[in-house]
């Protein structure tokens, strides 16, 4: 399986997305691991590090708009809900200050965690670079009025291209953009003709598009059920029948070693420290709490035992504290 992640899908993590951090992992978790070659470009990289700041701009200013004093008429004032209402309006005032000014310095140090899971992903992979071949294939379609792309940008263009070149023949491309271009004017959930046909006639595969990761997750994999590494479940296992605060830690120390967690790891993970005192008495350890920040925070989403979220909140305050 072959796929491509415009530009648009990245930066809407610095924006607004009904999307989870935990998707954009499961995705490239299947490059990893041989079930899918996800293709990366120089020229998504280089737009999604031109474009990352006016996306948080953005987000941020409709964030700082957002009005929490409710208009409360005096006639209310007799009413015990009033002053509910007042004081639950000024604490959320104030947290959503502290939120903002918090968020700031993490913007600035790229510390956000979309920018570190992106981070990784863009040192990890190998970016299909932009030839002086691709660069003219890509001007020629642009001036000649083939899709993707519009008059003046060769952005789209560029991508396809270098689609056309790396995807083996004989394979479908599985596309995942908000971009109308790539999709027909007659039904925007399929692709748009003229790409689908080119895609047949020169790799004899089929394009196909999704508007968000989830909805190619929901198709081609089961996102909650995904897990690679038989030694990794053995450890979550062990986690879970650990004897004491040492092999705790020791277990924890293990798991480190491990960059991606699906989102049933994580629930089994918590289950276990729910259910195993040796486990959920030190989630406020430094390195117990700053494992489950790392690997939890993403799919926070999958977790939906309220005793589960309790221990994870106590370990981010713990984490939180520590940093």
């Amino acid at each position: 399986m072959h796929v491509f992640i415009d530009t648009n899908i990245l930066l809407k993590f610095f924006h607004f997305t009904e999307d989870e951090l935990s998707a954009l992992s499961d995705v490239f978790a299947t490059h990893k691991h041989g079930s899918a070659t996800v293709h990366l470009t120089e020229q998504v990289r280089d737009e999604f590090s031109r474009s990352r700041e006016g996306k948080i701009k953005d987000a941020l200013k409709r964030f700082s708009d957002v009005k929490l004093a409710p208009q409360l008429p005096a006639f209310l004032k007799g009413y015990e809900e009033y002053g509910e209402i007042r004081s639950l309006s000024k604490r959320m005032q104030e947290q959503h200050k502290a939120l903002r000014d918090r968020v700031h310095a993490d913007i600035e140090a790229k510390d956000l965690l979309a920018d570190r899971l992106l981070g990784e992903i863009l040192r990890a992979s190998k970016l299909l670079s932009i030839s002086d071949a691709v660069f003219a294939s890509a001007s020629r379609r642009v001036a000649l009025g083939n899709p993707p792309g519009k008059a003046g940008s060769l952005g789209d263009a560029v991508n396809w291209e270098l689609l056309l070149a790396s995807v083996p023949a004989g394979q479908d491309v599985h596309l995942i953009s908000e971009d109308g271009d790539f999709y027909s004017q007659l039904n925007d959930s399929k692709p748009h003709g003229f790409l689908a046909d080119e895609w047949k006639l020169r790799k004899n595969g089929a394009l196909r598009v999704y508007r968000t990761l989830s909805a190619f997750m929901r198709e081609h994999f089961d996102g909650v059920a995904f897990s690679f590494d038989k030694e990794k479940e053995a450890l979550i296992a062990e986690l879970s029948d650990s004897g004491s605060f040492a092999a705790t830690h020791a277990i924890v120390a293990k798991l480190e070693a491990y960059s991606y967690f699906s989102a049933r790891e994580i629930v089994m993970i918590m289950q276990a420290a729910v259910q195993n005192s040796q486990v959920g008495y030190i989630v406020a350890d430094t390195d117990v709490a700053s494992f489950l920040r790392r690997v939890a925070v993403p799919h926070m989403a999958s977790i939906t035992s309220e005793e589960q979220m309790t221990l994870l909140r106590e370990a981010l305050v713990k984490d939180e504290e520590g940093a």
